[in-house]
């Protein structure tokens, strides 16, 4: 898989995993947080110009969000414009570490390409996300939930010499 492509798997992986809407801009628990996730979700992520985009692009796609083995994980079934495009993520939060860790698959063939983990800031209503990759690449952003079903995110992956490889913002709303 190339490294744009790996990228852009990830930038889809962190924006889905992390949307959630107005409900859990009140959680108080992380399972009350990945309660609000489970429902179906309209997402548009917007790539700026970077190394790996040569020019700025808009994604848009829908997802579902369940339940699964026995309410360890949430899956995410997400597919993107014209359907050609699908993914899957498994979401999990480990409450040993405090975190929750994001695996993603998609259509092409794309895999986990290192550690993606976000950390719940429960006073400011928002995830901070970070991510270590082959490659040396990392991502830094944050996810901010808001009080009616949307939520919106700034994420940069930069790689290991310090080139900005993607910079985008997404917003998601919850359809049902």
């Amino acid at each position: 898989m190339s490294k744009f492509r790996s990228l852009q798997c990830l930038a889809l992986l962190m924006f889905v995993s992390c949307s959630q809407g107005g409900r859990m801009a009140s959680a108080e628990t992380p399972q009350q947080l990945m309660e609000g996730w489970v429902g179906t979700w309209k997402v548009e992520l917007k790539f700026k110009k970077s190394l790996l985009i040569p020019e700025e692009m808009t994604i848009r796609g829908t997802e579902t969000i369940r339940y699964v083995l026995n309410k360890q994980f949430l899956q995410s079934d997400q597919t993107y414009e014209g359907g050609d495009y699908k993914k899957l993520v498994l979401i999990r939060y480990d409450p040993d570490e405090g975190i929750f860790l994001f695996w993603d698959f998609d259509s092409k063939g794309g895999v986990p390409m290192g550690i993606t983990s976000g950390t719940w800031n429960q006073a400011k209503s928002e995830i901070v996300i970070s991510g270590q990759y082959i490659g040396g690449a990392t991502a830094e952003g944050v996810i901010r939930l808001g009080d009616d079903d949307r939520t919106e995110m700034n994420i940069t992956v930069t790689g290991a010499d310090g080139t900005v490889l993607l910079d985008f913002e997404g917003s998601g709303e919850k359809s049902n």
